[in-house]
Formats: C-alpha cells, structure tokens, sequence
C-alpha cells in the first residue's frame, strides 16, 4: 500500500464548500449590523432635528397655538402648540382650579420627525410644557 501525501479532490471540494458557508455567514452578520448602524444613525439625526425644533420653538418670545410643518434633507417635521389643562385635584378625578394662579397659561409643544416613505413611515416625536405669562 502506498502512503499519499496530499488531499484527494472530494477533500478539497469539502473543505472550500465549508470556508465558503463560513464566509457567507460572516458577510451576512457585517451587512446586518451595518443596517442597523445605518438605521441608528437616522433615528439618531432625527433626535437631534427634532431636539433643534423643539429649543426654537420653546425659545420663542410669542409661542402661538398653531401648527408649523416643515422638512430638513431626509426628514419632515411638524410642530404642534396648544394649550395644556393640568388635572388638578383629587385622586377620584375631581379637577379643580382653587387656588391656581390665572396669571400664567401652560403649553404643550409637541414636535415629530418622519423620515422614509410615507406609506410607511418612520417617526420619532418630542413633548415639552412651557410656561406662559399672561399680560
């Protein structure tokens, strides 16, 4: 009997067909997280649009009940004020305004950021109260 000293065929087609799933597992792990890395980079510039709306809005001198929409590169934004009622009261849901200053009015600014198709899109939406003094 003789003693070979290499691989026979059917072990190289084994051994490349092994490597071969190997790497296409890998190369399907590196395209997922790079997909979720793409997908947190836009949820994250959206926080950050929508956190700039929200400043301007809330630093505004004459902050009006209204609505304001607009859009920034990928991203839409929409803007809502208006008039926030605290419950006041007891537990039991009673509301009362005893002994509540009507010398300041509460609003509710409300911003969302919308990226993707709008069939089916994507958001991320920021609420904020502001104190208003009335003249």
């Amino acid at each position: 009997m003789r003693k070979s000293a290499g691989f026979t065929l059917l072990e190289v087609l084994i051994a490349v067909s092994v490597a071969a799933i190997g790497i296409v597992g890998v190369l399907e792990l590196f395209s997922g997280s790079s997909h979720l890395a793409r997908a947190s980079v836009r949820q994250t510039d959206a926080l950050v649009l929508a956190r700039g709306v929200m400043d301007e809005t809330l630093w505004r001198s004459d902050l009006e009940d209204g609505a304001e929409s607009g859009s920034e590169g990928p991203f839409r934004w929409h803007v809502e004020v208006e008039p926030y009622e605290p419950r006041l009261g007891a537990p039991e849901g009673e509301e009362t305004r005893e002994n509540v200053s009507n010398d300041y009015e509460l609003k509710r600014v409300r911003v969302r950021v919308e990226w993707g198709p709008p069939s089916s899109p994507q958001s991320v939406e920021l609420v904020s109260l502001r104190v208003m003094e009335l003249f």
